[in-house]
């Protein structure tokens, strides 16, 4: 619960530079072109599922936890930070990563398309989704990112053998084709991912030196698509989506065990949202998760962990207060965050389903405007970078 807040408030960032979705008048004397048919790919492959948006794997229902980002929203959030590129902060996880990435002719802050990671039976399957225009050189950027050079297995499937905290780890890393049902359209977040080509696995960064076939563990067409509505299923509208995923069973609260969970997040058009309005975008940020419990929780238990969460929040935040005090500015910020937390979160309890929700349309006109005028008395020329 800590966490949702956060993920939240970094997100609704990337609405103000995130493509708006405009009608174009289309010329009546020209046709309109038509995608070819997607290519036919012999042997294992990965075929995404499309709903309003693109999800590019799907693990089977019994899985422990799986999640999936979609990089048009990061890249979006990005081209705010001041970064030079999206793939900027994933270049720097390494000193190795821009000489590998160069070798296979891969742009990450333009190739990506996404990544997420699931539960492969007690170790995670990280993915990257990407575009890559030269599959065949992956041996080399697996290699060059890795201490010593990586033993391959043939079938894109490479082994690299590292040392972790724990001892020695063998890696194994496989690249999948994408096998396109059909190519997507809808908004420009849909059309840059159905430029991606290929899925690269990763699995064995926790040392269990477990190797294990990630196509074993995805869904059938049809589980895959019910999987993704399901998580799709707690957001009122899911255009623009960011990041969708789904829990097992699991502990949660003393007294509780967590039957499962699903959650989502996605900025789509809201033209009644004043937060956003003020940032001149055209669209809105949702965040929902849904917990299901075992016993049903009582309205008493929510709002106690409702407390405990914005008491932690609290804590997290008096420090970086207290070391900026007497700056007008920043306090108008924190209060700004807290704003966000509390008039545009709402929770609703039934049975055994407890529903946590974040949208910023529900944030008043009339409270921004009390932080705007706020932030110009300190000397602000305008809180949100508007006029």
């Amino acid at each position: 619960m800590r966490n949702w807040l956060l993920v939240g408030l970094v997100v609704f960032a990337a609405c103000k530079k995130a493509n708006e979705a405009r009608p174009v008048e289309k010329d009546k004397d020209k046709k309109e072109e038509v995608a070819p048919p997607p290519k036919k790919i012999d042997g294992p492959s990965v075929t995404p599922i499309k709903t309003e948006s693109v999800a590019f794997v799907v693990p089977k229902a019994e899985t422990a936890w799986w999640g999936e980002m979609n990089f048009s929203c990061y890249r979006a959030l990005m081209s705010l930070s001041g970064t030079k590129t999206a793939g900027e902060a994933f270049e720097r996880l390494s000193p190795a990563v821009p000489g590998a990435m160069a070798a296979g002719g891969i742009d990450i802050g333009r190739d990506l398309a996404a990544i997420g990671a699931f539960d492969c039976g007690g170790t995670p399957c990280i993915y990257a989704v990407a575009h890559l225009e030269q599959p065949e050189k992956m041996g080399e950027v697996v290699s060059r990112l890795m201490p010593t050079p990586a033993k391959d297995m043939g079938k894109g499937h490479w082994v690299a053998e590292t040392q972790g905290v724990n001892g020695p780890r063998s890696i194994h890393i496989r690249m999948v084709p994408i096998q396109w049902s059909a190519v997507p359209g809808g908004d420009d977040w849909n059309k840059e991912a159905a430029k991606a080509t290929h899925v690269v696995f990763m699995v064995g960064v926790d040392g269990k030196n477990m190797d294990i076939d990630p196509l074993t563990k995805l869904a059938d067409a049809q589980t895959a698509l019910a999987n993704v509505k399901d998580a799709e299923g707690t957001l009122a509208d899911a255009h623009g989506r960011c990041i969708l995923g789904r829990v097992g069973q699991q502990d949660f609260q003393p007294g509780f065990k967590l039957d499962r969970a699903r959650f989502a997040l996605a900025v789509p058009p809201g033209k009644n949202d004043p937060l956003m309005a003020m940032m001149g975008s055209q669209r809105t940020l949702e965040l929902n998760v849904e917990l299901v419990l075992s016993p049903a929780a009582k309205d008493a238990d929510v709002k106690k962990w409702i407390q405990q969460a914005r008491a932690w929040m609290s804590d997290i935040g008096a420090p970086l207060r207290a070391q900026f005090a007497g700056n007008p500015m920043l306090d108008v910020f924190a209060d700004m965050a807290s704003l966000l937390g509390e008039r545009g979160f709402k929770y609703d309890l039934k049975d055994k389903s407890l529903r946590l929700s974040w949208r910023t349309d529900r944030v008043p006109r009339a409270d921004l405007d009390a932080l705007e005028k706020r932030f110009q008395e300190a000397g602000g020329a305008s809180l949100l970078g508007t006029p």
